[in-house]
């Protein structure tokens, strides 16, 4: 148990060090390079919250819904760095399996901060855009309608893709794992979110071409000319 524990601690704290680092970077370098300026997202989710360790991946056991769940907000940051404000909702179907029980029902609200990394700048620029994603984010449980929920904070780790139709939008697909940070590793407290959905991204505006900017005349100090214009000859008044 101790082991464990100690691993749950060693990752947070790893993460905590890579937030540190890259807000730690210079100004300059932050707002230098951006290939885009905000992404936001609609997508589809599916719950794995059955609290079976031993099955892994098991989509009989998906809570799913008909409706979009899952909305985020992208900030790019600098060299394929990014962050991520995520909110998402699953309603407990009572057929499927929660924490290894029958007959649950309620609803499941999520809401995680990410970390990300595009693949992109390494495997080279295209419509195919890997990532990966880690983070913290808060889990609420309200099952068997009860009055009080079970509020778990957890450790993200996760990667997705996001496959380009144009410059500015795209699909996306993302499973992410979410370890509790108050039960034991891949304990009741666990579960995996999977999601799939649409994306759209915004560029990030350049300068303004202008040219009321530009100096027209030059004056060296101390000298003035001015250039007269000399009348043709023949053409004299």
């Amino acid at each position: 148990m101790k082991l464990l524990s100690h691993f749950k601690i060693g990752l947070v704290l790893a993460l905590l060090i890579l937030c540190q680092t890259l807000v730690a970077q210079p100004i300059k370098k932050l707002t230098n390079a951006n290939t885009y300026g905000w992404m936001f997202g609609l997508s589809y989710t599916a719950l794995d919250d059955d609290g079976n360790s031993a099955a892994f991946y098991d989509p009989s056991n998906w809570h799913t819904n008909v409706f979009p769940s899952r909305i985020f907000a992208d900030k790019y940051i600098y060299k394929g760095w990014s962050t991520e404000l995520a909110l998402s909702f699953n309603k407990y179907n009572p057929k499927k399996i929660v924490n290894l029980q029958l007959g649950k029902t309620g609803f499941f609200l999520a809401t995680d901060v990410n970390l990300k990394y595009s693949l992109n700048k390494l495997l080279g620029e295209g419509s195919i855009d890997p990532y990966l994603s880690a983070g913290l984010g808060l889990s609420i449980r309200n099952c068997d309608d009860s009055l009080v929920g079970n509020t778990t904070p957890t450790l993200n780790l996760g990667g997705g893709l996001n496959i380009w139709l144009s410059n500015s939008i795209g699909i996306q697909l993302q499973t992410s794992g979410k370890i509790g940070l108050t039960s034991d590793l891949f304990g009741y407290s666990d579960y995996m979110q999977h999601s799939i959905g649409l994306v759209v991204r915004i560029e990030e505006p350049g300068p303004p071409s202008t040219e009321f900017g530009k100096k027209r005349y030059h004056f060296k100090k101390g000298k003035t000319k001015l250039k007269v214009k000399k009348p043709v000859k023949g053409k004299e008044a």
